[in-house]
This record gives structure tokens, C-alpha cells and sequence, in this order.
């Protein structure tokens, strides 16, 4: 638990803070082989080893932390007088606060991490303007990421040039501002964080128009934000426009915190998708060992630290349930899918067609399977 510390003490326990996080480094290790703190060459860095199922801000009161531990909520933005709350609740926090006070919390297990700011190019912030102050949380807390949002208007290379990030958010909401640039961002944001060897989370509205009734389509739209967004690698959904009285985001996050503790572990190696292709995106090669002759389909192929194979399958199509024929041209000892309900993974029947393997996946609209691929010895 943090103790308050005098104001006429803080600097040189700020000093102390310092020399206690070099020590650290230096005696851990790295944890994580993604990006370098920010002008260090011996920092340990962060690794995320838990699956982030966030919400913009933080519970008030007893009613709403009921609400988002019901909805699987992991971790939540909070300032440091929200802490002992969040910490009472196992609540992890993305904790608002500038580096002396977040010095406080070094070391404490239940700070994800340190939040600067949203969004900066859409409020006109000049990034070299944060880089002095994003570089002194990492050079604080080398085990944890600062973290800056970004959107669609930020320049995602340029930022993680300056910034040498440990992790990369960003938001788009492709039903209430177009679909047209939901892909697009999604192939860019990918490929800058494969590129920086970080993992990608991403924000998505949990209610599909921003006032007024709720549709009742809104589940079948977010759970093709959410499962489109897991085929490209993502190891954490951010919830913006969460209402408290609607229960779509809770019934997603169930399958969530299933599907998490593995995809979490898992590295994006392609995405591919079936007819119609969305512009700036790719169709499964001729000769690959997947292919799909159903259409909108999102195939996010994904690998562990052992090259063992995962599948992530989406439908992109949110207005239509439709069986998902998957065809496999090497041979494989067996294809298990997930149960989002246990957990548990079942093995899929597979059926011969002429060169081919091939099994048959029931996906209701928007919604995605996750599949272990095994291969014979």
C-alpha cells in the first residue's frame, strides 16, 4: 500500500526511487524482448501476461463495481485516490498520475501502468511536447508501460519512432464513424506493432450508436468489432460508451476472459480475408495451407512461443450467421476448438475431400472461434 510522503521528502525520494529501479533492472532482467525504455540500453522491460478487458475511468460506488466485475472488467483507469478502491476489488490500474506521485506506486502489483494522455492528435498536442514526460515514467518504472491512446488522426510510425513504446492502444469506432477505415487501421496499427515487437489493444464502443435506443443488433455488430480485431492480434479490448443497464459488453468479455489467457500468449503471423476482400487487405494465397471458399471471413493466424498453430475465425458478415468451411492442404493430426462457454478445447470433425482436409465451423453473426492446429510428428 502506498504511504504519504512529505512534499519537503520528495525529491530525494524520488532520487532514492530512481536508484532502487536501476538496481531492479539490472537484477531481473528482461522480461519481455519487445522494445528498450526509452534512451536505455540495460532496462528490464514489461511483458503482458494477462489479457486486458478495460473501461474508460473507474467505479464510483458499490453499484458500479458490481456492474464491472459482472462484466469482466480487469482493468480501468484510475487517479491514485481511487486506488485503495480498485485494490480492494482486484482491480488493476492504468493510474493517472504524474511521475512523483506515480513513484509512490513503484513496485505495487496493482498498477498496470501509467496513463499520459488520450488522443493527442485529434487535441492538436505536438508529440515531441510528451516524449520528456512519457520517457520519465519508463525511466521510473522499468516494468511497467506508460501509455498514450492514439487514433486515427496520430501518426502510429511516427510515434513509435519517438516514443519507443511498450505497448500500443489506439481507437476507432467503425459504427458510429464509418466502416470504411475499420480494416485499414487495423492492418497499420498490426503491422507498426509487429514492427516494434509490442503488443496492440485496442478500444471498440459497446453500444453502436451514441444516444437513443440500443439496436438489437448491437451485440452481433460489437462482437464483429471485437473478433475482427482478435484476428489481427490483439491482446486487449478497451470498452468506450459502456452503458451501465446493457449487458452486450459483458456477455463478449465471458468469452474474453476465457479466450484471453491464450491469445495473450500468441504472436499475429498473418491475416487474411475471403471474398469480398476489403481494400488494403489480403486474400489467402494459392498453395496456403488454409483455405476458405465462405465468404466474409476474417482468418487470423497466430502462433505461441513454440510455433505451434492457432487460428483466430471471424465473420465479418454482423447481419447473418453462416457455416465456415475451412480446408487444411497439409495433412494435420487434429483441429480443437475453444469452448468460450468452459474453456475447454474439443476436437473438430475432420472429413477428407479430395486433396484436402476440411471441417466445418457454425459461426452466428460477427462472432469468431478460436482454433489449435495440430500437426502429425
Amino acid at each position: 500500500m502506498a504511504k504519504l510522503i512529505e512534499p519537503s521528502t520528495r525529491p530525494q525520494v524520488a532520487a532514492l526511487v530512481l536508484v532502487c529501479a536501476a538496481c531492479l533492472a539490472i537484477d531481473t532482467g528482461c522480461r519481455y524482448a519487445g522494445a528498450r525504455g526509452p534512451d536505455s540500453t540495460n532496462v528490464c522491460t514489461w511483458t503482458m501476461d494477462e489479457f486486458m478487458i478495460s473501461h474508460w475511468g473507474s467505479p464510483k460506488d458499490e453499484k458500479s463495481l458490481k456492474l464491472f466485475l459482472g462484466d469482466h472488467i480487469n482493468t480501468v483507469i484510475a487517479v491514485p485516490e481511487e486506488v485503495e478502491f480498485c485494490r480492494k476489488h482486484a482491480l488493476k490500474v492504468l493510474l493517472a498520475a504524474p511521475g512523483e506521485e506515480a513513484a509512490h506506486y513503484l513496485g505495487d502489483p496493482i498498477v498496470w501502468g501509467y496513463f499520459i494522455i488520450d488522443e493527442p492528435a485529434r487535441k492538436k498536442i505536438e508529440y515531441s511536447t510528451l516524449v520528456p514526460r512519457f520517457r520519465r515514467h519508463h525511466d521510473l518504472d522499468p516494468t511497467k508501460p506508460a501509455y498514450i491512446n492514439l487514433n486515427r488522426e496520430d501518426d502510429v510510425e511516427k510515434f513509435v519512432e519517438m516514443f519507443e513504446p511498450r505497448v500500443l492502444s489506439y481507437d476507432y469506432y467503425q459504427w458510429w464513424e464509418g466502416q470504411e477505415e475499420f480494416f485499414a487501421l487495423l492492418e497499420r496499427f498490426r503491422r507498426a506493432a509487429l514492427a516494434a515487437d509490442i503488443p496492440l489493444i485496442c478500444w471498440v464502443e459497446a453500444v453502436v450508436v451514441p444516444s437513443g435506443p440500443i439496436p438489437a443488433d448491437n451485440q452481433a455488430k460489437i462482437r464483429q468489432s471485437v473478433y475482427c480485431s482478435l484476428a489481427y492480434g490483439v491482446k486487449g479490448i478497451q470498452w468506450w460508451a459502456w452503458r451501465n443497464f446493457n449487458r452486450d459488453a459483458g456477455a463478449v468479455n465471458a468469452e474474453l476472459k476465457r479466450l484471453g489467457p491464450v491469445l495473450v500468449k500468441l504472436r499475429s503471423v498473418n491475416v487474411f480475408h475471403t471474398a469480398p476482400v476489403p481494400e488494403g487487405t489480403r486474400a489467402i494465397p494459392n498453395g496456403h495451407w488454409v483455405q476458405s471458399p465462405t465468404k466474409q471471413l476474417v482468418v487470423g493466424l497466430l502462433q505461441d512461443r513454440h510455433k505451434n498453430d492457432f487460428i483466430l475465425l471471424a465473420n465479418r458478415d454482423h447481419s447473418q450467421s453462416q457455416d465456415a468451411v475451412l480446408r487444411f492442404t497439409r495433412p494435420l493430426a487434429a483441429a480443437k476448438k475453444m469452448d468460450k462457454r468452459t474453456g475447454q478445447w474439443v476436437t473438430l470433425d475432420i472429413s477428407k475431400e479430395k486433396d484436402a482436409q476440411e471441417t466445418t465451423l457454425h459461426l452466428p453473426a460477427g462472432d469468431g472461434e478460436l482454433l489449435k492446429i495440430e500437426w502429425p510428428f
